[in-house]
């Protein structure tokens, strides 16, 4: 979760300097660490931070000049009464936020994946939130995905081969495949030049669908297949960004929101034009297309 382990890394870097430079030196290390200036962002145990979500990181202020990671100890005791070790991802996920500067939790599940997979010991840690977020099954989050996105995510980004996978989560992989085949998806298209990023939540009629972003690359969003007619789309949670070809971005808005009318007539592929006047008036305006 986006918005924080001082605690656990100093635990880390104390046992293995307790087992000595040689054994660590002839052995991998047992459990991933974080490496460089993620060494320094302090882990802090705070259900009230995270809003009892398992965890939650800030980006760097004057406080926290590395950002910071805040964990509920309550619900990693309860992730891990479900399927023991699965609570160690999440903390690698926020790392992931930081690591990359990034507000996308997808973004963040495959930093993660990537960085356990990497680490033999840790295949433990990737096979327990596996199954756990297999266990969320359809469970949906509008910035996660449903349990079973999750997962396969993590599958995926951490190459555990199929085989070795679920078998619910192998008949979702399917699903989703023809789903993709022949469903509706959309794209985000921004009409300035300087506001050339942005993320946000999308609603059609009243319901979730998931986040729609170009901050990372561009994403298409899957949407419910679209009965020809009106519909409501709505914009949520939006945040504005310029982004340099370097890959440095720098924040022009946030939270905004705003809403449009679609007529479908059943096409597969829908724009959503962005228009944003700021920053004294922090308007933003949408509109949604159907293009074939």
């Amino acid at each position: 979760m986006y918005p924080v382990g001082f605690a656990a890394a100093t635990t880390w870097t104390w046992m293995i300097f307790m087992v000595g430079p040689s054994y660590a030196a002839q052995r991998p290390l047992a459990q991933w660490v974080p490496q460089g200036t993620l060494r320094n962002v302090p882990v802090r145990t705070d259900c009230k931070m995270t809003r009892h979500s398992v965890g939650v990181s800030l980006q760097p202020t004057l406080f926290y000049p590395y950002g910071a990671i805040f964990l509920c100890p309550e619900r990693q005791r309860e992730i891990d009464s479900l399927r023991p070790g699965a609570s160690r991802f999440f903390l690698v996920h926020e790392y992931g936020h930081l690591a990359l500067r990034t507000r996308e939790e997808a973004v963040a599940d495959r930093w993660a994946a990537k960085q356990l997979a990497m680490v033999p010991s840790e295949m433990g840690t990737l096979r327990a939130v596996l199954f756990y977020f297999v266990d969320e099954g359809t469970f949906f989050d509008p910035l996660y995905g449903t349990g079973f996105d999750r997962a396969l995510r993590v599958a995926r980004a951490a190459g555990i081969g199929e085989k070795e996978w679920p078998l619910p989560l192998v008949a979702y992989a399917k699903a989703q495949e023809r789903r993709k085949a022949n469903g509706t998806t959309m794209r985000l298209r921004l009409h300035d030049a300087y506001t050339n990023a942005a993320q946000m939540i999308i609603w059609i009629d009243g319901q979730p669908v998931g986040v729609l972003s170009n901050v990372d690359g561009e994403k298409l969003l899957q949407l419910p297949r679209l009965v020809p007619g009106q519909h409501l789309i709505q914009a949520y949670q939006v945040w504005l960004y310029h982004s340099e070809p370097s890959g440095m971005k720098s924040e022009v808005a946030r939270r905004l929101q705003a809403e449009c009318e679609l007529t479908s007539t059943g096409r597969k592929l829908v724009v959503l034009n962005l228009r944003y006047n700021g920053p004294d008036g922090d308007i933003l305006s949408i509109r949604a297309d159907e293009v074939r």
